[in-house]
């Protein structure tokens, strides 16, 4: 476990449960990194603090999954979604010699899985996905600006914005439709607005905290 300084009990949590926990106050990439870097096993497994894996064969499954060398991550995804997309880490294994390719800025907070995206594709190597694997709280959604949050890191990732920004359409209406709420879905156009917004405006709100959005949240 890589801890940011939290506030919610969670280096007490893991440790109660044996995990091995390391603090640090750079940023998301360099805690991404860190924990890769003290990883000595053949597979790395990704499990996000808001999840709760349901299926106990994941882990199984997706390492037959990851024998196929065409094949470079394995995402778990949430009970229920139809529409499967992208390499969300919420639930997400690949290979350990793969990640440790990964290369990102240490201070970012955000759009990791664009680095991620990035090894996969250099490397010709496919997405696989695992239905009904997990619940996902989704946190962080709940903050009044998580889309111009998301435009703006976007917006500081190193390249491809124009393709990032055509694809998030996408993402947004898949996203909704998994929801199965119209209002979500009617919602769409809205929210990508605010993906816009923040992606042009990255400093306005792109720089808050991810703890101060959780704060946020709670109050």
């Amino acid at each position: 476990v890589a801890d940011h300084n939290s506030t919610d009990g969670t280096p007490e949590i893991a440790g109660r449960f044996g995990a091995e926990v390391h603090s640090e106050e750079t940023g998301l990439g360099f805690a991404t990194k860190l924990l890769i870097s003290k990883a000595d096993t053949r597979y790395i497994l990704f499990v996000d603090g808001d999840i709760t894996v349901t299926s106990a064969e994941f882990f199984a499954k997706a390492a037959a999954l990851l024998d196929d060398p065409k094949t470079g991550a394995v995402v778990g995804c949430a009970v229920g979604h139809d529409f499967l997309y992208g390499i969300p880490l919420g639930l997400t294994m690949l290979p350990l010699d793969l990640a440790r390719k990964i290369e990102m800025p240490d201070v970012i907070q955000g759009r990791e899985t664009f680095y991620f995206e990035e090894i996969l594709a250099n490397s010709s190597l496919k997405i696989r996905y695992i239905r009904d694997a997990m619940v996902h709280r989704s946190t962080y959604r709940k903050y009044r600006y998580w889309p111009e949050w998301q435009g703006a890191q976007i917006r500081y990732t190193p390249s491809r914005h124009f393709s990032q920004l055509v694809r998030a359409i996408f993402v947004v209406y898949m996203m909704h439709l998994n929801s199965k709420s119209p209002r979500n879905f009617i919602y769409s156009p809205i929210y990508y607005v605010k993906i816009v917004s923040g992606f042009l405006n990255p400093k306005k709100w792109g720089d808050v905290d991810r703890r101060k959005i959780a704060g946020a949240i709670r109050e």
